[in-house]
């Protein structure tokens, strides 16, 4: 069965993820032009992490460059602060701020969601694009395997932990960066850090936490997102097979295959852009989108599907372990 998912995703990807594929895409846009793309976010707070490079700081220029305060989330201080004045630069735009946090690190999510908190910021944009490919199990602070505690466990943590400014700012949007991976693989939920692999997989781990960013957001999409009164909408998107850092670090092999095959930054980061300012009624809440569209989730007899008991045993679980259990919502 993985050997058929395999087939499929490469024969997909191929097709749809490369930058022929955005291409190919595009030119269905041009045939109904609107002007969505044109529109401004002035009066509205956007939130990117990992935002220093690749897909996150393109979505930051792009963001900044329609008039938004923006707040980029980034780990390292000198790495980040460059990266600020660059999106300054680019946009046009100085309401742009540097907050440090690294999102494997539930200490690290608290201490950044208390000072939005004590400053009673309303957050109308987040967009959760930090994230790690890492091919061997190292800990993290917390000592969860570092590919599920920055891409599973302090996704969710941070954005439960944001809702209440993210209710402040409403109508509000949570943009999470996945991956066409996830296609490759079934929602795990028994064995969260890739323990019971003969042999750890970092990619296999990736496509799992890909698989498990999708479940939450329809989980979260029904649970918080149809209060009415102060909405929050919640989506994934998947970039393409862009060309990035973490891509040439964390796959060699793959990125020397690709070349000229890979989609620019500005194409990877397009969706972020486009879905942060299309209209509401025309998305599909909790839906997977890739090219300014929804995507299917599943391939075809890939036998990917799962229930939404294992999505309770999944959600439960990552309470748990990010102290969430017994707090507010929002």
């Amino acid at each position: 069965m993985q050997a058929w998912r395999t087939v499929q995703f490469v024969m997909t990807g191929m097709k749809h993820f490369t930058k022929s594929g955005y291409e190919k895409h595009a030119k269905e846009w041009a045939k109904a032009p609107d002007d969505v793309m044109q529109r401004s976010l002035r009066g509205r707070t956007a939130v990117v992490t990992g935002a220093n490079q690749g897909i996150g700081f393109q979505a930051s220029v792009d963001l900044a460059r329609r008039g938004c305060k923006l707040i980029m989330v980034c780990r390292n201080q000198g790495r980040g602060e460059e990266a600020r004045k660059k999106v300054q630069e680019a946009s046009g735009n100085d309401d742009v701020h540097l907050h440090l946090c690294d999102v494997s690190s539930l200490d690290s999510i608290q201490r950044f969601v208390d000072e939005l908190e004590a400053q009673s910021a309303p957050v109308s944009i987040l967009v959760n694009n930090a994230g790690v490919m890492i091919n061997e199990p190292r800990p993290s602070a917390d000592g969860f395997e570092t590919n599920f505690a920055t891409n599973t466990l302090g996704t969710f943590a941070l954005t439960r932990r944001m809702l209440p400014a993210l209710r402040r700012g409403a109508p509000a949007r949570v943009i999470t960066v996945t991956s066409g991976g996830m296609l490759t693989e079934p929602l795990e939920v028994e064995d969260l850090e890739g323990k019971r692999m003969s042999k750890f997989d970092g990619t296999k781990q990736y496509a799992r936490n890909k698989r498990q960013q999708s479940a939450l957001c329809e989980r979260m999409a029904e649970v918080y997102g149809r209060d009415e009164a102060a909405p929050v909408r919640f989506y994934t998107m998947h970039p393409g097979w862009t060309g990035t850092e973490g891509v040439k670090n964390a796959m060699p092999d793959f990125d020397k295959s690709m070349g000229d095959k890979f989609r620019t930054l500005e194409q990877g980061a397009d969706t972020i852009t486009w879905l942060a300012l299309a209209d509401e009624d025309k998305l599909e809440q909790g839906g997977f989108y890739l090219d300014r569209k929804p995507w299917p989730k599943h391939l075809t007899l890939a036998r990917t599907s799962y229930s939404s008991a294992d999505v309770d045993r999944l959600w439960t679980q990552l309470e748990t372990m990010a102290g969430l259990v017994g707090t507010p919502a929002a």
